[in-house]
């Protein structure tokens, strides 16, 4: 496959895996990287993509990761927004990781915008056999199987991409029944807590460790 590397932007080559999977190539300023992507229909109907980050996300990420900062129990720790600059270094940072294969991420894409995003991150040296997972799904998205689907596919690339990679681990809050129960779903299981560890307004909740060895 020949591409013209002059060209003044990205141009996209997609092909088809043999698992069904979709694989886009961009080619922008001399630079190649191969984006994989996956089409999901969700339980209502609501067609999206699950796709690697591209360097010009930063302000789909942006804008995505900023509107859980209002919602009270998202189960995410953020609480004060970021700006582009902030989230441009953020992006950059994974997307070398994901180049030099120290971790991997899918993030879900639906008519232009971030709606879900899911890393996993390998630890290093005498911990490189362990990762840590995190996901987070727009309020308006969750109960549709796209969350699950998700973890699903970003655990399979792990596989795939960090060799040697023997568990994940991930944590939960304790009144996230919902995200708790997916886990145990996928084969998490509790493996510690620490009390009191998020406070919510004046409340107090405790976070469970799970681990899920593959």
């Amino acid at each position: 496959m020949k591409s013209d590397s002059n060209a003044s932007g990205p141009v996209r080559f997609p092909e088809k895996a043999d698992d069904g999977s979709r694989e886009d190539f961009f080619f922008e300023a001399g630079l190649s990287q191969r984006v994989v992507g996956y089409n999901f229909t969700a339980t209502d109907g609501t067609k999206v993509v699950f796709r690697e980050p591209r360097p010009t996300d930063a302000k789909l990420f942006m804008n995505f990761i900023n509107s859980f900062v209002t919602e009270q129990y998202s189960g995410i720790l953020i609480d004060s927004k970021v700006n582009l600059s902030e989230e441009r270094r953020w992006l950059n940072g994974w997307i070398s990781d994901i180049k030099h294969r120290k971790g991997v991420m899918l993030s879900v894409e639906m008519d232009g915008k971030i709606v879900g995003n899911c890393t996993i991150s390998r630890m290093i040296w005498k911990q490189s056999h362990r990762a840590g997972m995190g996901i987070a799904v727009s309020k308006e998205m969750r109960g549709k199987g796209i969350g699950e689907e998700l973890m699903k596919r970003t655990i399979d690339l792990a596989r795939k991409r960090l060799r040697g990679l023997e568990m994940i681990e991930l944590s939960v809050l304790a009144y996230n029944k919902r995200a708790s129960g997916l886990y145990k779903k996928l084969g998490f299981v509790r493996v510690g807590r620490m009390p009191d560890s998020v406070k919510e307004g004046r409340e107090y909740f405790d976070e469970f460790m799970m681990v899920r060895y593959l």
